[in-house]
This record gives structure tokens, C-alpha cells and sequence, in this order.
């Protein structure tokens, strides 16, 4: 009872008293030692808070450790594999990489349009100008040197075309084959 009438005036004689000063003093106590347990349970507690901050890191390594063992245990229960059971294998790699090529223009326009806008016009003609003329000075630069090599070392040029053997056959077109080339 005489705690609550404690607390009750000290309630009360903080409500009048509007600038009271915090007199609270926090003091660190050092964390007793749980045991094994009890410290597995915290360090599980830390990595799972860690672990939905980085969720698409930790997927990736996790991808990347799956596809090693996957490839490592394919190999070693069938042994060598044909080339379009490889081709079927790395098909999924293979449309990743094009997609990622396809965001890679759009992604590097759209942050030098956002770029330019951030710029007054009187910078953003002069950064214009100069791009255009930098532009320019290089492609002619780079074709001249290209046809330059070409004329000069004449690649090609003294091979003997009929003493040239052709190997191989035209492969025979799959079904599978022609449906991963629509995808592609």
C-alpha cells in the first residue's frame, strides 16, 4: 500500500511540475554466462535477424552451392555427358545471361537521363556538345584504324582455298533443338 501512495504522489507532483528532470541512470549489466545452450540461442537469434536482412544474398550463395553439388553429383553418376544434354542443362543459364543483357541498355539510359535532368541547360548543352564530338572522334577513329589493318595485313589473303577440306556433315535439327531456338 505504501509503494501505490508512493508512486500516486510522484505521479501526482510530476504532473505539476512540468519541467522535471530525468534523474533514470541506465546502467550496462554485463550478460551472465547461459551455458552452451543458451549461448546457441542467441547466436541463432543474431543470425536469423541477419539472415532477413541479406534473404537475397543468402539465397544466391545458396544457389551457387546447390548448382556446385548438383554438377558434381550428375558428373559422378553419369560420367561424361553428351553435348545436347549439356546444351539442355545450360539452357536456363543461357536465357538468364540474355536477360540481364537486355536490362543493361535500359538501366545505363535511363540513369544518364536522370543525370542530364538534374543538370542546368547551359551544363547540360556544353556535357551534350562534348559527348557528341567525344562520340564521333572515336567511331571515326576506330573505323579508320579497322579498315587501315584490314587493307595492311589482307587477314585471309594468301590462303589457298581449293586445297581446303571440309569436314563434317549438317547435323540433323531436333524437335527440342528448335524449341529452345524460339525461346532464345
Amino acid at each position: 500500500m505504501d509503494k501505490r501512495r508512493s508512486m500516486e504522489n510522484q505521479d501526482a507532483g510530476q504532473e505539476n511540475n512540468v519541467n522535471a528532470v530525468n534523474s533514470h541512470v541506465f546502467i550496462s549489466v554485463p550478460q551472465e554466462d547461459l551455458g552452451m545452450r543458451g549461448n546457441l540461442k542467441r547466436i541463432g537469434r543474431k543470425c536469423l535477424s541477419s539472415s532477413k536482412e541479406n534473404g537475397l544474398l543468402i539465397g544466391l550463395l545458396f544457389s551457387v552451392v546447390f548448382g556446385v553439388v548438383m554438377g558434381v553429383c550428375i558428373r559422378s553418376t553419369y560420367g561424361r555427358l553428351p553435348k545436347r544434354e549439356i546444351m539442355y542443362l545450360g539452357f536456363p543459364g543461357e536465357i538468364l545471361m540474355r536477360m540481364l543483357q537486355m536490362l543493361i541498355l535500359p538501366i545505363i539510359l535511363a540513369s544518364l537521363i536522370s543525370g542530364i535532368a538534374g543538370l542546368d541547360a547551359k551544363t547540360c548543352g556544353r556535357m551534350g556538345l562534348r559527348t557528341i564530338a567525344y562520340f564521333g572522334t572515336t567511331t571515326f577513329l576506330a573505323v579508320f584504324l579497322g579498315i587501315l589493318l584490314a587493307v595492311t595485313i589482307q587477314p585471309g589473303g594468301n590462303a589457298d582455298r581449293n586445297s581446303m577440306q571440309r569436314y563434317g556433315k549438317a547435323e540433323q535439327l531436333n524437335s527440342a533443338d528448335t524449341f529452345l531456338d524460339l525461346i532464345r
